[in-house]
């Protein structure tokens, strides 16, 4: 990966443009980068490190999912608490999961 301040700056431009109620998947972000070549794992690297203005809690698994939870449960909470006071659809409550037909931002359309 190219680990530079250029690289980390465009993903978090485009995290920046997520509206409140939608989501990405760290796949999909990855993807919306282009010329870099970044993967999702990539992706969920660079966002640990996100300045304050980043909304990092809007970029989640491709299945509604909340990975970050393997590294901490507490900063999965905080992120579906984000989430849900945004009024981002869930799907599912027990467990905690998006409904991405709805909560997907398409950056062309919506």
């Amino acid at each position: 990966m190219n680990e530079t301040p250029e690289t980390w700056e465009q993903v978090y431009a485009v995290v920046r443009q997520i509206p409140p109620g939608k989501v990405l998947s760290y796949g999909e972000l990855a993807l919306s980068v282009p010329g870099v070549g970044l993967t999702a794992r990539q992706v969920g690297h660079l966002l640990r490190f996100a300045p304050p203005d980043v909304p990092w809690h809007r970029v989640v698994g491709w299945n509604g999912a909340f990975p970050v939870g393997k590294r901490s449960p507490e900063v999965r909470l905080q992120q579906i608490q984000r989430l849900q006071a945004e009024e981002t659809p869930f799907s599912s409550q027990d467990p905690p999961r998006l409904d991405m037909r709805s909560a997907v931002w398409m950056a062309d359309g919506d």
